[in-house]
This record gives structure tokens, C-alpha cells and sequence, in this order.
């Protein structure tokens, strides 16, 4: 069974963008967001016409690449998920090359996905992108080819 999201990442709502894992292993993950009508943001962003942030899209993507660290550091370390989070704080350091191809409105489902691409010396990349589904087919909503993260001791 997989762990939650809220149970492993340091984020908390209202700035978690992740509420279930659909895989997760010590390189990949996919998780699912449901953007309520009611978010913080919608009230500024665009009113009469609220649109997801690109910010809060890249943050759901960096939460997924932490995820895939923190279990992979949990795999290494031989410990619970869930303390891995005590081992520092994940912060960015470079993003690389993002493309914003469609947008996400109120009440939407979004799946983010991230691949690991290296993690050592307590830096991680990943690549990874976000889709969502429309008449049942994947639609591609934004994509990055690097989210640099690095591990600090808080």
C-alpha cells in the first residue's frame, strides 16, 4: 500500500498539490491533484475566468520529484517513508526548460508525474510532466526536463 502524500512530504495544505500516489518507487512517480473551486489562488488569478497558476503546476511537479527522493533516500537509509522527511529539507535550486501547453481550471483532476535522473550528494533531478484527461485521453497540460532539488539540514 502506498504511502499519502500528506504523510511523507513536508508540505502541507494549503500548499500540498498532491492527494494520492498512483505509483511510487525509488524512481518514478505519479500522483493525483483534484484543484477544488474554492483554492486560494482562483480568487486573484483571473477573476471571472480562474486559471491554475504555472507556479503551482511546477511546485505539484517539484512535490512529485520529492517524492521519488525522499522514497528513494527511505529504500537507502533502510527506514519508514515517513521519516525521511526528518533527514532535511528538500528546496529548489534550478529549474530547467518548462513548457505550458494547456491550462487548469476549477474542479479539474490533474496526473503529475516525475522520473528520477540522478539523485547523489544530497542533489536530485527529475524530469516530469502533467497531464490531465479529456474524454478519456491523455492531454498534455505542462512538461519539464529539470527540477534540480537539494537536501538541507534544517
Amino acid at each position: 500500500m502506498l504511502p499519502k502524500p500528506i504523510d511523507i512530504l513536508p508540505q502541507q495544505p494549503p500548499f500540498l498539490f498532491l492527494d494520492e500516489y498512483l505509483e511510487l518507487d525509488e524512481r518514478h512517480c505519479l500522483g493525483k491533484y483534484v484543484f477544488k473551486e474554492n483554492e486560494w489562488f482562483f480568487k486573484g488569478h483571473f477573476p471571472g475566468y480562474p486559471i491554475v497558476p504555472g507556479v503551482i503546476l511546477i511546485e505539484a511537479m517539484a512535490q512529485a520529484g520529492v517524492s521519488v527522493g525522499l522514497f528513494s533516500l527511505a529504500h537507502k537509509e533502510n527506514i519508514p517513508i515517513e521519516k525521511s522527511k526528518e533527514k532535511g529539507l528538500s528546496v529548489f535550486v534550478r529549474i530547467g526548460e518548462v513548457n505550458f501547453l494547456d491550462m487548469v481550471k476549477p474542479a479539474e483532476t490533474i496526473f503529475v508525474s516525475s522520473t528520477l535522473i540522478f539523485n547523489r550528494f544530497g542533489k536530485f533531478e527529475t524530469g516530469g510532466e502533467i497531464y490531465k484527461l479529456v474524454n478519456n485521453e491523455k492531454r498534455m497540460v505542462c512538461t519539464h526536463k529539470s527540477i534540480v532539488g537539494q537536501r538541507i539540514k534544517v
